[in-house]
């Protein structure tokens, strides 16, 4: 995610949600999360900041009354959702200082230095953070440390974040690229699996795009390379959605016009038959 908000969004991967996608094979498959449109709904719905934003008075009143960690967090990342990142960030020293050692407080002051255009402090919080708890953000939070590093290294090389991979993953130009076999390591330093992989877009995006409109190169790499990973072994459903996603963002290159068709056309061509014993090979824990 842009940050990690500890008190924010639950877990995108535990929502009751009962779907069909649709394999580059044609074949469908039953999926439990959202699919295709429904993806593209959540990722651009701002409900987190719509509760916080919407409970600013009690959550102030709170803090005031019982400024205690949990409330004093609360006020913190409304701080961030209402754009008073420095703020929220004094704040959240603040609470390192009299309760020193919390993973969430070093995650959230990760996100408001980023968003206050601190990246490289925002980078130590956010490796702090990881340190701290292992399986920070549902073991995703080593993607919030490879965007930061790739913002940083981009600074005397702006064209870096449309030439590389943020995640690190490789494609190729395949129309139906093979799943990657080479992964980025995860927050335990060992290579993550491709539902890890999978995971770790679904959640880092879900938050960061909360925060960053179009046109923006981070988000469009993101997109791009979840888009692909969704091509080689997800619904297309998602292949279509994330990559109109993407163009939003900025993206725009031939390999993924040429996929977005033929996800497309498999999709044209499934429309309407019961053609079952498909697979998601993104969507479950099962390779190592």
């Amino acid at each position: 995610m842009l940050g990690t908000l500890a008190l924010g969004v639950a877990d995108p991967a535990q929502a009751c949600i009962n779907a069909i996608g649709t394999d580059h094979q044609g074949r469908h498959f039953p999926l439990h999360e959202e699919v295709g449109e429904r993806l593209a709904e959540r990722l651009t719905s701002n409900s987190a900041k719509a509760f916080y934003v919407g409970s600013a008075r009690t959550i102030i009143a709170d803090a005031k009354a019982t400024p205690d960690l949990e409330r004093l967090t609360k006020l913190a990342i409304l701080l961030i959702y209402q754009g008073q990142h420095a703020q929220s960030a004094r704040l959240l020293l603040s609470i390192e200082r009299r309760w020193p050692g919390h993973h969430e407080t070093a995650a959230n002051l990760g996100t408001a230095l980023e968003l206050a255009g601190h990246d490289a402090p925002a980078l130590a919080w956010i490796r702090l953070g990881i340190r701290r708890n292992p399986a920070e953000h549902f073991l995703s939070e080593w993607l919030h440390v490879r965007i930061l590093e790739s913002k940083l290294a981009s600074v005397n090389d702006p064209t870096r974040l449309t030439r590389q991979s943020i995640a690190g993953v490789q494609f190729g130009d395949a129309t139906v690229p093979p799943l990657p076999t080479s992964r980025p390591a995860g927050n335990d330093g060992r290579p993550v699996s491709t539902y890890a992989l999978n995971h770790a877009f679904a959640y880092q995006l879900g938050e960061r795009m909360q925060f960053v409109a179009p046109r923006d190169p981070v988000v469009a790499n993101l997109l791009s390379d979840w888009a692909a990973l969704n091509m080689a072994g997800g619904p297309m459903e998602n292949v279509v959605a994330l990559y109109a996603l993407a163009r939003r963002y900025g993206a725009d290159t031939e390999v993924m016009a040429r996929r977005e068709a033929e996800a497309n056309r498999v999709l044209k061509a499934a429309r309407g038959n019961q053609r079952l014993g498909g697979r998601c090979s993104i969507c479950e824990p099962s390779d190592p």
